[in-house]
């Protein structure tokens, strides 16, 4: 089979989905932006996130003006297409378009209350949709072996903007500081392009006598090993379909404390979910949630195996 991909994320959610058709001896090509040429060539055309590429296919096959071709162009030509939704692009309305909907062949959703979100908006029958959540590389993110002193605790935000909450770990990890300043916390994340962000953060830092306490890590090659020093992840965002951070570290079975936040309950241990920060100071005391098997939960629920089987067999591959 013949698959194209588009992803403006470059294989981030991806990469392991393309190495899994590949070692089945699928052709797979893969550009960042939706292909004339590749939609020509492909037998499916798997489109990453709602975004501009599957606007622009649908512009391409219904012959818009301004949207060149690749000459000679079939019309009759068309792959399976299939897109993914995320997240945040169903918030933003990128899939309003009910006649792009109709087009669409299947729709991937990676949680229940995206789902629920574009179908209150468009009309899509039960068959060409479905629900199929992310896979954690197991053989990637491995159990953890190095001893540490139970003090490391963790956050992996990527780019901080205000629905990742970043100030509100700050203020429990402060709490956790004036308890026990043995606390470290280890923040991977950037500031967004402001100069607001890094002067608040700073800000923070000072007034709360936590500077020497927190470090900040810019891009990792290898977050596998980056986890190896933190004892437990706190995850304080506000806005997620899923979260790699949370099911990696889990995979590793580093204990994590997760914010609840809109649909969290359908995707993760209730008993990991705090709602005050008050809460996570006291499930940090609690043995039955530090001593849970946390790659146990993410090998039965959220193993790549599970995602690719699921996904092979709605597109009948």
């Amino acid at each position: 089979m013949r698959i194209a991909i588009a992803d403006n994320n470059n294989k981030k959610f991806t990469g392991d989905i393309i190495n899994h058709w590949e070692s089945l001896g699928h052709e797979v090509r893969f550009e960042t932006g939706a292909s004339e040429k590749l939609a020509q060539w492909a037998d499916i055309y798997w489109i990453d996130t709602w975004d501009n590429n599957i606007h622009y296919l649908w512009k391409l096959y219904h012959g818009v003006d301004g949207v060149s071709r690749t000459d000679p162009w079939d019309n009759n030509k068309k792959p399976l297409i299939i897109v993914r939704a995320l997240d945040w692009e169903v918030w933003i309305g990128l899939m309003r378009d009910q006649a792009i909907i109709d087009w669409v062949d299947k729709i991937v959703f990676i949680a229940d209350h995206i789902k629920e979100k574009v179908n209150q908006e468009v009309k899509i029958s039960n068959d060409k949709q479905r629900v199929i959540k992310p896979g954690v590389n197991l053989d990637r993110f491995t159990l953890k072996s190095k001893q540490t002193d139970g003090f490391q605790l963790g956050m992996v935000l990527g780019d901080m903007w205000k629905y990742k909450n970043h100030i509100g770990g700050l203020d429990i990890f402060t709490s956790l500081y004036q308890k026990d300043n043995r606390w470290r916390l280890h923040v991977r994340g950037q500031h967004e392009n402001s100069m607001y962000d890094p002067a608040n953060w700073n800000y923070y830092l000072d007034s709360r006598g936590i500077r020497e306490a927190v470090t900040l890590y810019g891009h990792q090659n290898n977050m596998n090993e980056w986890l190896e020093n933190i004892d437990v992840m706190l995850h304080p965002g506000q806005k997620e379909a899923f979260c790699y951070a949370i099911g990696e570290a889990m995979a590793k079975n580093i204990p994590v404390f997760i914010n609840d936040f809109l649909g969290s309950q359908n995707i993760w241990p209730f008993s990991l979910l705090y709602e005050t920060h008050e809460e996570v100071i006291h499930k940090l005391n609690d043995n039955q949630i530090l001593n849970f098997n946390y790659r146990e939960y993410i090998q039965k629920y959220y193993s790549n195996e599970r995602m690719f089987k699921e996904i092979d067999e709605f597109i009948n591959l």
